[in-house]
């Protein structure tokens, strides 16, 4: 019932623009959106997300806010907008847990992409939280998502960094909190520029594209000394998380004296004699550095295009780095140059969904309004815990990759037999959880179910609503014979009363698992 996971080109018809958009600039669409598809426009649904501020979220938000912060042991888990100073008090208190934390973060996180109207800002937040990757090492974490990633998602460029480089999360993930001047320590400097800005090689195009440095070591262990004194006010005594400039001579002290860095220009960057200011210097040559507008159009093109932009859509890169350079840095005007060019719309079969995508788009296809909450010890078969063991087995657990790079962005990252499998599993817990668990002698009936389905129904028309929620294209006639084949017992025309049939959550779990649900 389930054919080869991937066969190097999807099977079926492609999509059309409006399934194509809605599975890059969203996580998929729910019931609700089939009706307006045929009447897409591109442009107008790429302007409407990209002005997410007037879109109204506040169902969503009311549904994130109101889900249980009660921990399994101690006090509630902080709310997601809080501050340093409070989650500091959280942290400190007895039977506090970072992973508490975490978990809650991950509720909302799913919620959200889940429930959001405003599906091209979630998608954003997941992309700028892997490429400024930190992880749940130190629990301000939590207070980067709100205040530095969401603050800025679809935000100017250089405020993103500006903002990322003063986080707790990030001095802590790549200590520059504990970078002396006289000895700095070069971890962030060193991923600002490879992998945050301009990457190690110009992406310029030209004879030096992915083969020119970018900078040297020595402009490495100058970034570093510009950023030695970026610390926290903890590490200088204090109570707070709070970024510090440390402009006295103890530890960890700045390196004052006057600076210079190649970073691909002959002629180089000086930055004279200062504190603080010779960081923000930094931060402004980087942010408007030609590479850096390649490098992020790069990444985006990956992200909405292709695995491989630098071969299918160079000119879709080009085009998101001339906008990156002529707004200096607007994230927006970016995003809008990448997805308005010919490429992207010419691009089916070049991504795939990732587990978290693969989670969020059958449950919004399947019209699913409520999340699991990540935060109880439940253990049971259906439990929170059950789902999040099923989740690290598919690699995608959100907030603790550990290597700087964040997670990975292509298909052969996600592309095994076992992968297949894993995802059979998480989709046919879902359906069990959601619309009743079939057991042997348990056939429930969900009323949800035979709603979204529209029982009672044929087998040849269950199959044909449940292709137009998850995939959206024809598949081939033999795998839609079969599927229909075995609802209906080889029979297409056999009636399906109700959702208490033996072989419909089954063949929900098939098709979510198919190769034809896997492409993004």
């Amino acid at each position: 019932m389930i054919h080869a996971f991937f066969s190097g080109n999807p099977s079926g018809s492609p999509p059309t623009l409006a399934r194509l958009a809605w599975s890059r600039l969203a996580f998929g669409p729910r019931p609700e959106d089939l009706a307006s598809l045929s009447s897409f426009n591109l442009m107008d649904f790429l302007d409407e997300q990209l002005s997410y501020e007037d879109i109204d979220d506040s169902a969503c938000e009311a549904y994130v806010n109101g889900l249980s912060r009660v921990a399994p042991g101690g006090p509630p888990v902080p709310p997601l907008d809080a501050s340093l100073s409070d989650l500091r008090a959280y942290i400190t208190s007895a039977g506090a847990n970072d992973a508490y934390l975490q978990r809650h973060l991950w509720t909302a996180t799913y919620a959200r992409a889940l429930l959001s109207k405003r599906q091209l800002f979630e998608v954003m937040v997941d992309f700028w939280t892997n490429h400024l990757q930190t992880n749940f090492h130190h629990y301000t974490k939590y207070w980067e998502d709100y205040y530095v990633i969401r603050q800025h998602a679809l935000g100017n460029f250089r405020e993103l960094i500006g903002a990322s480089a003063k986080s707790p999360s990030m001095l802590y993930f790549l200590s520059n909190a504990y970078s002396d001047g006289s000895n700095p320590n070069e971890n962030y400097a060193r991923e600002l520029m490879e992998l945050h800005t301009v990457g190690s090689y110009s992406y310029v195009p030209g004879p030096g594209y992915r083969t020119q440095p970018n900078y040297t070591e020595e402009d490495v262990h100058t970034a570093a000394q510009i950023l030695s004194g970026w610390t926290t006010a903890r590490i200088r005594g204090g109570n707070s998380e709070e970024f510090l400039f440390n402009a006295t001579r103890s530890w960890p002290r700045h390196h004052w004296q006057e600076k210079k860095l190649w970073l691909g220009n002959d002629n180089y960057y000086r930055i004279p004699f200062g504190g603080i200011e010779q960081g923000e210097r930094l931060l402004d040559i980087l942010a408007e550095h030609p590479s850096t507008a390649y490098f992020i159009s790069f990444k985006l093109c990956r992200r909405f295009i292709s695995d491989w932009p630098d071969q299918f859509c160079p000119n879709a890169i080009a085009a998101g780095a001339q906008a990156f350079l002529n707004s200096h840095g607007d994230i927006r005007e970016t995003v809008r140059a990448i997805i308005l060019h010919p490429d992207f719309a010419n691009s089916w079969g070049q991504k795939v969904k990732r587990p978290f995508e693969f989670m969020i788009a059958f449950m919004r296809g399947l019209g699913l309004s409520e999340m699991i909450n990540f935060l109880p010890n439940d253990w049971s078969g259906l439990g929170a815990r059950t789902f999040q063991r099923q989740i690290e087995v598919l690699g995608q657990v959100l907030f603790e990759f550990a290597a700087p790079t964040g997670l990975p962005d292509v298909g052969l990252a996600w592309w095994t037999t076992g992968q297949l499998f894993d995802r059979w599993t998480l989709a046919n817990m879902i359906v069990n959880l959601f619309f009743g668990e079939q057991r042997h002698n348990n056939l429930p009936d969900s009323l949800l179910l035979n709603s979204l389905l529209g029982l009672p129904k044929t087998a040849t028309e269950v199959v044909d609503r449940l292709i137009d929620l998850l995939i959206g294209r024809a598949v081939v006639p033999e795998h839609r014979t079969m599927w229909i084949n075995y609802l209906g017992n080889g029979n297409p025309n056999a009636t399906i009363s109700n959702s208490a049939h033996a072989r419909l959550r089954p063949l929900i779990g098939a098709i979510a698992a198919s190769s034809y649900f896997q492409w993004r």
